[in-house]
C-alpha cells in the first residue's frame, strides 16, 4: 500500500511538471528537457561504467557527454539555426571524444566510445526535439500545444495497454524483453491514442470546420498511431538495455518508479518520431 502511494505522488508531481512546463513556455520545457538530458546521461553513465576507475580521462569522457546531451537540448533555443548548431556540436563533440578514446586506458575503450555516442544520440537528441517541436509549434492555433498532446498521448497508450493487458491480455507482445505485455494491451494503447487524436482535431478544429491536409482527421489519427508504436518501441528498448546489463531498475531516482530512463523510456523514441511526422505532414 505504502508503494502504491509512494508511486502515486511521484507520477502526479513527473506529470504536473512536464504540464506546467508546457504551460509556461517553450524556454521553459526548454530547461526541463535539459534537465532530464542531465539527469538521464549520468544515470546512463553510471548504469553502463559500472567498475570503471573514474581516472582523469574518464572523468573528461563523462563530462563531455553530458556537455554534448545537455548541450543538443539548449541549441533549441535557436530555432532557426539548430540545425547548423546541432551539426557543429556534434561533429566536434565526435572529433574530441575519438581523441580521447586514444587516451582511455581501460580494456575497453573502443566499446566505451560507443556507450558515449548512444548516451548522446538516445538521450539528448531526441529530447532537444522534443524541446524544438514546442518551439516552432508555439503560437499555431491548431498545434501550439503538439508536444503536450504527444505527452498526454503517451501516457494514455501506458494506461489503455495496462488496463486492456490486465483484463484480456492473453498473448505475449515481446516475451523475451517484456513478458507483461501483451498484444490486447497494445491494442489497447492504440485505441486510447487514436481516440485522443479524434478528440484533438474534433476540439482543435474551428468552429467544428471539417479541415483537411495536415489538419486532417486522418493527420491527427495517424499521430497517435505513431506514438503509440514508437512509445512502446521505446519502452521495450529500455527493457533491452536494462536486461542486457541485469539490472531491474535504471536508477532510483523517482520513488517507487526507478530512475529517470524509467519514465522517459517512452519519450526518447515517440519525441524524434513525433517530430518527422509532424515534419512530413506540414505540422511544424
Amino acid at each position: 500500500m505504502k508503494n502504491i502511494v509512494t508511486r502515486s505522488i511521484s507520477g502526479i508531481i513527473y506529470v504536473a511538471l512536464i504540464i506546467c512546463a508546457l504551460l509556461a513556455g517553450p524556454d521553459w520545457f526548454m530547461a526541463l528537457a535539459t534537465l532530464f538530458a542531465l539527469l538521464a546521461v549520468l544515470e546512463f553513465q553510471k548504469l553502463t561504467d559500472r567498475g570503471s576507475k573514474p581516472d582523469t580521462i574518464t572523468l573528461l569522457i563523462r563530462t563531455l557527454d553530458i556537455a554534448a546531451a545537455t548541450g543538443l537540448c539548449l541549441a533549441s533555443y535557436s530555432d532557426i539555426s539548430f540545425v547548423f548548431f546541432d551539426g557543429l556540436a556534434l561533429g566536434a563533440y565526435l572529433l574530441i571524444r575519438l581523441v580521447l578514446a586514444l587516451y582511455d586506458r581501460r580494456s575497453d575503450a573502443f566499446a566505451a566510445v560507443g556507450r558515449s555516442v548512444m548516451s548522446v544520440m538516445y538521450i539528448g537528441l531526441p529530447l532537444s526535439l522534443a524541446a524544438l517541436a514546442d518551439r516552432v509549434t508555439h503560437g499555431n492555433s491548431l498545434t501550439d500545444h503538439l508536444m503536450l498532446i504527444m505527452f498526454i498521448m503517451i501516457w494514455l497508450n501506458d494506461t489503455g495497454a495496462y488496463c486492456i493487458g490486465s483484463l484480456l491480455g492473453h498473448h505475449r507482445l515481446f516475451p523475451r524483453l517484456s513478458p507483461k505485455k501483451s498484444w490486447e494491451g497494445f491494442w489497447g494503447g492504440m485505441l486510447f491514442c487514436v481516440m485522443a487524436g479524434v478528440a484533438c482535431y474534433f476540439a482543435l478544429s474551428p468552429d467544428g470546420a471539417m479541415l483537411s491536409g495536415q489538419d486532417s482527421l486522418a493527420a491527427w489519427i495517424g499521430l497517435g498511431m505513431t506514438v503509440c508504436v514508437f512509445s512502446t518501441w521505446g519502452d521495450l528498448f529500455e527493457s533491452l538495455i536494462k536486461r542486457t546489463l541485469g539490472v531491474k531498475d535504471s536508477g532510483t531516482l523517482i520513488p517507487g518508479h526507478g530512475g529517470i530512463l524509467d519514465r522517459i523510456d517512452s519519450l526518447l523514441l515517440a519525441a524524434p518520431a513525433t517530430f518527422i511526422y509532424a515534419f512530413l505532414t506540414g505540422m511544424l
